[in-house]
């Protein structure tokens, strides 16, 4: 018996990380059963020690429902962090032990992410040496790609849409909710204050793409609560802008960022989510739209049109490769001249591979060569056919591809050849 090692080490290490995935959720789990939910205030900025330079990490203090005092510690650091002083975080904690507690924040689960973002991205490329190389050497023990593949009919052409596609959505759905939620934060929680034009400067910014975007933006100046002077920029270039050199503006800002303050106009807080929520919209409508592909793919599949057998041509099926474990069969249709018929005149042999076949239920396996009764559909024979696996007509265990027969024959028509099979044959006399 041939052990599958590559299924095996694949396997394994999908296990492996699902282990790491379950001990980081553990805790969040376990609090969300058993725990109570309070609502925070991220109250400072603690130091991790051991590090050089030292980070921060948020503390939020949060009241119980028995009123006693308690905090916790974010995960996340402030580099990396969506929470400033003054946020309001949800917090789950343990009734008897307040100390144990966890906030409920996209940010503290960036573990989680990662991992399972890893996770995602080896059964992507586990499915996808599966789907072009046909063969069963990175097969899953328990054989759940393979079912997966042919239930939602996955080919060579078809699978790397969904791979991009499977990729896209959730970018664009982290994107949507991460802007969505900054713009809401600046917008409820910001401090409001009066700034001026003070005219306009020819500036380049980079763009989320990479790309640059030069133009003549307003510059504008404003005082924060403790009455420091700073300046930022309009987003829109003039002639979008139409602020001149000394208009008073509304500018907003959270605690602690003043120098990320922007004007108070809803080009500054909205684009940015609709642009990222249009693209998670249309790339669900696609990946929907290719699923649904599947009900056409399926026309073309060998079993699907059973109704060809009265209303169809006969003609002969001959396996050229199938393998049931990737669910690949390969196959041609010629006529067949012990059954003509007058439906299929213009007729002439196909050549065809399916991707995801699903083999017959019978203890016979298929081998190359093998011959079925089949059927096509005289109006679009190419496109429409049925094979009848049931009926089996005999072997040919010498079968060729079209591609091979026409190199033959042009052998054959080659004067080289003839006088090559005339010395071979005198030398066998």
């Amino acid at each position: 018996m041939t052990i599958n090692w590559g299924g095996w080490i694949f396997s394994g290490v999908v296990l492996l990380l699902l282990f790491f995935l379950s001990m980081i959720l553990k805790d969040p789990v376990r609090l969300s059963i058993k725990g109570k939910r309070a609502k925070g205030i991220v109250v400072a900025m603690a130091k991790v020690e051991g590090s050089e330079p030292d980070p921060l990490r948020p503390i939020v203090e949060f009241v119980t429902s028995t009123g006693e005092r308690a905090s916790a510690t974010s995960r996340e650091l402030v580099g990396w962090s969506l929470s400033h002083l003054g946020d309001k975080v949800t917090v789950l904690y343990n009734p008897s032990n307040p100390s144990d507690a966890h906030l409920v924040m996209l940010n503290e689960y960036r573990g989680v992410g990662f991992i399972l973002g890893f996770i995602t991205i080896i059964i992507l490329m586990w499915t996808t040496a599966i789907v072009s190389s046909r063969v069963s050497t990175f097969d899953d023990p328990f054989h759940l790609l393979p079912r997966l593949i042919a239930h939602f009919h996955l080919s060579p052409v078809r699978f790397p849409i969904l791979f991009i596609l499977s990729l896209a959505i959730p970018a664009c759905g982290i994107g949507t909710y991460w802007t969505y939620q900054s713009a809401t934060n600046l917008r409820n929680n910001g401090i409001k204050t009066v700034g001026h034009v003070i005219g306009s400067e020819w500036d380049s910014s980079t763009m989320n793409d990479g790309s640059k975007a030069t133009g003549l933006f307003p510059m504008i100046t404003f005082e924060d609560a403790s009455g420091t002077s700073h300046t930022i920029r309009r987003s829109l270039a003039k002639p979008l802008s139409r602020l001149q050199a000394g208009e008073e503006v509304e500018v907003i800002y959270l605690t602690g960022q003043p120098d990320q303050g922007v004007v108070n106009t809803w080009d500054e807080f909205w684009p940015a989510p609709l642009f990222f929520g249009l693209m998670f919209i249309a790339f669900l409508m696609a990946f929907r739209l290719t699923l649904l592909g599947s009900i056409a793919a399926s026309a073309h599949k060998p079993g699907s049109q059973k109704k060809l057998i009265t209303s169809g041509g006969p003609v002969l099926a001959t396996v050229l490769e199938a393998n049931p474990q990737t669910k690949y069969l390969r196959f041609r249709i010629d006529k067949d001249t012990q059954m003509p018929t007058t439906k299929l005149d213009d007729f002439i042999s196909l050549e065809n591979e399916i991707s995801d076949w699903e083999p017959p239920q019978t203890n016979v396996e298929i081998q190359k060569g093998d011959q079925f009764r089949a059927f096509l559909d005289p109006l679009k024979p190419t496109d429409y056919f049925y094979i009848d696996f049931s009926h089996r007509l005999g072997s040919d265990r010498f079968a060729k591809t079209i591609e091979e027969e026409d190199a033959e024959e042009d052998s054959e028509d080659d004067p080289e050849f003839w006088k090559k099979f005339q010395t071979f044959t005198k030398e066998l006399n």
